[in-house]
């Protein structure tokens, strides 16, 4: 795209930039979408976003927000490690329904962007489903015409043809490629060829325009996508669907007006984060059941009201009984340079404790590249009650390792040792 600016940043780190008085106003104007309190752009060119990662675009100009993974350095190789983390912890979450991501090898082309990245698969997925068959059925079609065919529709024919005998009406099946769902594919298509800065994905853009050569574009809206319906027929391709919908609907003008004015994928870090640890941890364990966000439970009564909801992270529970509680933070900690634990975070794992009625929890953070101190558990803190003494681990986990690892990792803290604790 000529003109095109693109500007990474990393989530909760100040970025200096030399910008145009227009790329000034497309980034102020993002505030509506990422939030007033989660975007501070000052005089001097400092940018800080907040809270979110993922890409937005505004006019020519798209700002790439990177997880502060990488926080330590502003080196360019540590843009591309954030970028693949992000796609690690994207892909094994619910947050994006495409399960099948490039090989590291392969990631390099699309230059730690992540709309480029969308794009890549969305349209290596709907090549793979268009070379193996285009998807056809059949459409309803009502014609004036003068030999019969399919139906007469009587009621069309008496109010248009009271002076014309000779025609007819019709209704009837045609069986086509111009269909609804590839009519949305190729509104997508077209739109996504003037976004694109990659020259691959341009070029496979134009090539899947081929197979849909005979099918028509159109005006996109919520009941277009909407009237889709998917079968044992045609079911083959929610998936590339759903990746044109997120097109879609993180899109403003509507994507069939071709207009370039607001683009974007925006993703809550501390929820993110938080899931996947959620999902490595299920993946591996084979003895309990792992909860996400509860058992919902109240810390306090009030007027006979309760009072207080605690909603934990992560929890591990056999017959109803919490046996572990694990609670991310998607934060910087590093107790060798006095970089601890908030005391605020210990009292609500303290109220967790009372109220489950659980000794063992869990504090988990991620580790930054370049982390010299780095260890899986980082630090136990110990407090005496009266039920007992309660025991907080402090936990770093490196986003580098694949989910299988990091969960096998995670569940020899959590549940082997509580598996041995059984029979001992």
């Amino acid at each position: 795209m000529d003109g095109l600016r693109v500007i990474k940043v990393f989530e909760d780190r100040q970025t200096k930039l030399v910008l145009s008085k227009q790329e000034e106003n497309d980034i102020l104007s993002m505030k509506g979408i990422i939030g007033e309190n989660n975007i501070n752009l000052q005089a001097d060119g400092n940018l800080l976003i907040s809270h979110y990662v993922g890409f937005v675009q505004v006019n020519k100009t798209r700002l790439l927000i990177y997880p502060k993974i990488a926080i330590k350095s502003f080196m360019e190789k540590d843009y591309n490690k954030a970028f693949e983390i992000l796609i690690r912890l994207l892909s094994n979450s619910e947050f994006f329904s495409i399960k099948k991501i490039p090989s590291p090898l392969t990631i390099g082309k699309y230059k730690g962007d992540l709309l480029e990245l969308f794009i890549g698969i969305f349209i290596d997925e709907l090549l793979v489903l268009l070379n193996r068959d285009v998807n056809r059925n059949y459409n309803l079609c009502l014609e004036n015409q003068s030999f019969i065919k399919g139906k007469i529709d009587f009621a069309e024919t008496v109010k248009y043809n009271s002076y014309r005998k000779h025609l007819h009406y019709v209704r009837y099946d045609q069986f086509t490629e111009n269909i609804i769902i590839n009519r949305i594919f190729k509104t997508v298509i077209l739109n996504l060829i003037n976004r694109t800065t990659v020259k691959e994905n341009k070029m496979k853009l134009k090539k899947s325009l081929l197979w849909l050569e005979d099918v028509e574009a159109v005006r996109l809206n919520n009941d277009i996508w909407k009237g889709v319906k998917f079968s044992h027929l045609n079911n083959q391709y929610k998936p590339v669907f759903n990746l044109a919908k997120l097109f879609y609907y993180n899109s403003s003008p509507n994507l069939n007006r071709g207009d370039e004015m607001v683009f974007s994928f925006l993703v809550p870090i501390n929820q993110l984060f938080e899931m996947y640890i959620f999902e490595a941890i299920k993946s591996y364990n084979s003895y309990y059941k792992v909860n996400y966000q509860g058992p919902v439970r109240y810390l306090a009564k009030q007027d006979g009201n309760n009072k207080l909801q605690l909603i934990p992270d992560i929890t591990i529970t056999e017959n109803e009984d919490v046996k572990y509680i694990i609670d991310t933070k998607y934060k910087e900690i590093d107790i060798l340079n006095n970089r601890n634990v908030s005391q605020s975070d210990i009292y609500q794992m303290l109220a967790y404790s009372i109220r489950y009625e659980c000794k063992k929890i869990a504090l988990v953070y991620p580790k930054l590249l370049g982390d010299i101190n780095y260890k899986d558990i980082e630090s136990e803190i110990l407090i005496e009650t009266n039920y007992g003494q309660v025991t907080i681990k402090i936990i770093k986990v490196d986003l580098e390792m694949d989910k299988k690892e990091l969960g096998e990792m995670l569940n020899k803290v959590f549940e082997y040792k509580m598996y041995e604790e059984c029979f001992t």
